[in-house]
């Protein structure tokens, strides 16, 4: 894969992603046209889940089948600080919990945001609004945590233009992203060496 052209999309380890929802972020990714990498995490609904990726929507190939050629679907665990540092990975689909966000800071990759519940709407308007090294996929409504989603919250053409607008690396929104994003990864480095401030708070607190 040529430099900065993958997507990996994760949304953590509490968020609940019912089968609906898993199928619009699938077509989304695969309209895109864009590289991925996906973790799904499907817990108690792994089998309708298999069974999807396996059939598809009707199609006479499955979902993985059809994307196999630029996509790699992970379930469960991902090492997902060493996904973010490969150099193939160009964007990341989160849901904006803070462990995640300082790692594609530290890694220099720019975000689609997609919160979840509680302080992920906050970081969401920091990546975004803020620091704007981030796009919106469209999520309004908080699904509390281990709620069980009741209703669609984003469709799959809202993940298609995210994808498209974080990664088009020839358009001008998506070159101010990765600007900013590299240069707040080099500020985020720089605190951490010796005598910058998260070493030196580091340090202070635990009586260095």
């Amino acid at each position: 894969m040529e430099p900065g052209s993958v997507i990996y999309v994760s949304f953590g380890s509490l968020a609940r992603t019912p089968l609906f929802q898993l199928v619009e972020i699938g077509l989304g990714l695969e309209a895109s046209n864009c590289p991925f990498v996906w973790v799904i995490k499907a817990g108690d609904q792994a089998d309708e889940v298999d069974k999807w990726l396996a059939s598809g929507d009707g199609d006479d190939r499955g979902f993985e089948e059809r994307i196999r050629a630029k996509g790699l679907v992970i379930r469960g665990w991902a090492p997902q600080s060493m996904i973010l540092e490969h150099p193939a990975v160009g964007g990341f689909m989160t849901h904006c919990g803070w462990n995640s966000t300082i790692e594609a800071v530290v890694a220099g990759v720019p975000m689609a945001t997609w919160p979840h519940f509680a302080e992920q709407f906050v970081n969401e308007k920091l990546v975004v609004e803020k620091l704007r090294i981030g796009v919106v996929v469209g999520a309004k409504r908080s699904v509390g945590w281990r709620e069980v989603q009741d209703k669609l919250t984003v469709g799959r053409g809202e993940v298609e233009k995210a994808v498209r607008c974080l990664m088009n690396r020839g358009e001008g929104q998506a070159n101010g992203l990765r600007h900013r994003v590299k240069a707040m990864r080099e500020k985020a480095r720089r605190a951490m060496q010796p005598g910058g401030s998260s070493y030196y708070n580091l340090t202070d607190l635990l009586g260095i």
